[in-house]
């Protein structure tokens, strides 16, 4: 069995509309979450939790990790807008003369902006994604319907 075989059997277990829109949307939700590097810890203890497909949600969201970077600066100013604090400036010049005044001052801003973008993320996630849930749902239907079923075990030689 090839590995594309494969992934295509994880990507059926639990193939049902509802699941599959759920652990699509999740993966589209948190693969665009503004902290890097715990979504992958996050979408497992979720499909453990809500028994939702591991690997379609690992898919999507490594399929839109470039939203992942573009978001990041969208969702600093959404929560620098909840929270009052002063807009941070991304430009490489005033990045790079903060870390060579003081580095770890930089940091601690870095460290700021990148909470009050969780906080931006944190505001938009849920209606997003149930949006993203109501979309998808009618698209998986149809996309099962039109695959073909495969036979009872009892028919397989």
């Amino acid at each position: 069995m090839s590995f594309l075989e494969k992934f295509k059997g994880f990507l059926k277990q639990g193939a049902t509309p509802k699941a599959l829109a759920a652990s699509s949307s999740v993966g589209l939700i948190l693969g665009v979450f503004p902290m890097l590097g715990v979504t992958t810890l996050m979408m497992g203890a979720i499909s453990v939790r809500w028994k939702l497909n591991l690997p379609l949600m690992l898919a999507v969201s490594y399929l839109i990790y470039p939203l992942q970077i573009v978001l990041l600066v969208p969702f600093v100013r959404v929560g620098e807008w909840l929270t009052g604090v002063a807009p941070a400036n991304f430009s490489l010049d005033a990045m790079a003369d903060a870390f060579a005044k003081n580095f770890t001052a930089a940091l601690v801003d870095l460290g700021t902006s990148n909470l009050v973008a969780v906080l931006g993320w944190s505001l938009l996630a849920l209606p997003v994604g149930v949006l993203i849930y109501i979309g998808l749902m009618p698209v998986f239907r149809l996309a099962l319907n039109r695959m073909p079923t495969a036979p009872p075990p009892s028919q397989i030689s």
